[in-house]
């Protein structure tokens, strides 16, 4: 059985990892995009978090770069 989040129960913000396997790149890919700023970022005391929406954001993007090429 597959098992489905409602909204309220997806994570807001994912660490690193758990973003690069959503968006199936490696840790040093997300690494670099999050150094040249090509997806948002924000640190939680040491710790670096990647929100939902920059995500988003990030996804609409490549798809919009993708229409265009």
């Amino acid at each position: 059985m597959l098992l489905e989040l409602t909204q309220a129960e997806k994570p807001r913000a994912y660490a690193p990892k758990d973003t690069a396997r959503l968006l199936g790149i490696s840790e040093r890919k997300l690494d670099e995009l999050i150094r040249t700023q090509a997806i948002k970022s924000f640190k939680v005391g040491k710790s670096r978090r990647i929100s939902a929406e920059a995500i988003d954001q990030f996804i609409k993007q490549q798809e919009k770069v993708a229409r265009t090429a």
